[in-house]
């Protein structure tokens, strides 16, 4: 472990649990109500992740994540056992450090966002396999595991040690997946994957990786491209033998989806994008490496940054995603449309952040 990851892991109130074999449950006795609290929510739009986190006092990821698991029924019955994955997510989620946007509300957020746009594809589909619907929750559960706070050109251009060890390739993804296979494959009562066969373990192993990679980026446009190919050429999605790219897009998507949401959910996820933007910013400062323009805190415009990020990534990946999942798109553009009025009133008014 770096010296940087020591301090930042230090910093989390979960932290000294999390390094050792067993991560404390402290609120076991809780959970049942935490869960039966949400779950005539959790495919709507307009819940709130913020609110999670406050009303399970800092577990809002395990709790959106064993809460979806037990909606698709794969707990108790199916492939799982249920006290091996609750000590898996808990470990998981006192690995994610108190970053002001990747965290463990982000984590949860993410995951419940690819549920809803997995609940819209379902509708396409003649049938999604539970092994499927599995990884894709996983693979967004852990998306952004051990997430320092900082972007890839950062870990590179400070010459991390994660980023020695993956070669400057997909430095924070690379890391993200790995550690979530370590966790289960060397802690002890944390292989969520014990029960599978040989085949469903490579498959589930392949998928998730493939789909938290998909999460850089920097792959963006190519991942775009690639998709809206494969839609054109196959546009019927019972025909897709292979849905890799379909699962990648999805969490990519719900990656990157919290724009869409209501406003006032919208302007809180970017108040704290761009406050974790700056705060880079003040560390490239410090250590004398140039500060990126989108981490200048010096002339930061937060309305129009988020504007761009629309622009740009958001609104065209949704408009391509919309033979995937019609009913979720929509729902998406209705409230992208007035938070990109929002932002341009903002920025006529000269708000900055």
């Amino acid at each position: 472990m770096s010296k940087e990851d020591a301090k930042q892991n230090a910093a989390s109130p979960s932290s000294n649990s999390a390094r050792g074999n067993d991560t404390l449950d402290h609120y076991a006795a809780d959970r049942r109500r935490w869960i039966d609290s949400i779950k005539d929510q959790v495919f709507s739009w307009h819940f709130n992740a913020f609110d999670l986190h406050t009303s399970t006092k800092g577990n809002p990821l395990i709790t959106m994540t064993i809460t979806l698991l037990e909606v698709y029924d794969l707990l108790d019955g199916w492939k799982l056992n249920r006290k091996t994955v609750e000590k898996f997510l808990l470990r998981v989620e006192s690995e994610y450090l108190p970053n002001s946007y990747h965290n463990n509300i982000h984590a949860a957020d993410v995951t419940q966002t690819a549920a809803i746009i997995m609940q819209s594809f379902a509708k396409q589909v003649t049938e999604i396999p539970k092994l499927d619907t599995f990884c894709v929750i996983m693979a967004s559960a852990v998306h952004d595991l051990g997430h320092l706070g900082v972007n890839n050109d950062f870990l590179i251009n400070s010459k991390h040690p994660r980023a020695t060890t993956y070669n400057d390739k997909s430095v924070n993804e690379n890391f993200h997946v790995s550690r979530a296979f370590d966790i289960a494959r060397t802690t002890p009562g944390c292989d969520i994957f014990e029960l599978f066969t040989v085949e469903e373990q490579k498959k589930c192993r392949k998928l998730m990786i493939d789909t938290v990679m998909a999460t850089d980026m920097a792959i963006h446009f190519d991942l775009l491209k690639n998709f809206n190919s494969q839609i054109e050429a196959k546009p019927n999605l019972n025909e897709w033998q292979e849905r890799n790219l379909l699962y990648q897009m999805i969490v990519h998507l719900a990656d990157i989806a919290n724009p869409s949401r209501p406003f006032h959910l919208a302007r809180g996820w970017a108040e704290r994008v761009i406050q974790e933007f700056c705060e880079q910013g003040d560390k490239e400062g410090s250590i004398g490496l140039p500060v990126s323009p989108f981490c200048n805190r010096a002339n930061m415009n937060m309305p129009r940054a988020q504007i761009n990020f629309i622009e740009i990534f958001l609104k065209p990946t949704l408009l391509s995603f919309d033979r995937v999942a019609p009913e979720f798109i929509s729902m998406a553009l209705v409230y992208l449309e007035k938070t990109i009025s929002e932002w341009k009133a903002l920025e006529a008014a000269g708000f900055k952040m």
